[in-house]
């Protein structure tokens, strides 16, 4: 799902938002590609996943940046749990089986 506005980065940040994953992507980088692909191909269903088009929406990346604390880089994904960030990779680090790892570890210390 795109993420394109202030409203729909607020939306991930609301406390009671279910867990997401948000993908900073660039259609100018192939490694970008690369990650958009490798997280599609093994999506976690107990995530909502969100894209930002650096390119299209600079200002919501900036915005995401500033809100999370952590430096622009892309492609960037920001695994979000309870309105807080959990866990951010970049570049070759995105790996959807880590962030599946993660969404366990979390589902643990909730039971």
């Amino acid at each position: 799902m795109p993420l394109a506005s202030s409203a729909d980065l607020d939306l991930c940040f609301q406390n009671e938002a279910p867990d997401s994953l948000v993908l900073k992507h660039s259609t100018r980088c192939a490694l970008s590609s690369m990650a958009k692909s490798r997280l599609e191909k093994k999506k976690d269903d107990r995530l909502t996943y969100f894209i930002v088009d650096v390119i299209k929406n600079r200002d919501i990346s900036d915005l995401l940046a500033s809100r999370s604390g952590v430096r622009h880089e892309s492609p960037q994904a920001f695994l979000i749990h309870g309105g807080k960030v959990i866990e951010v990779k970049s570049h070759l680090a995105i790996n959807a089986a880590e962030f599946s790892k993660s969404v366990d570890s979390l589902s643990q210390t909730q039971n």
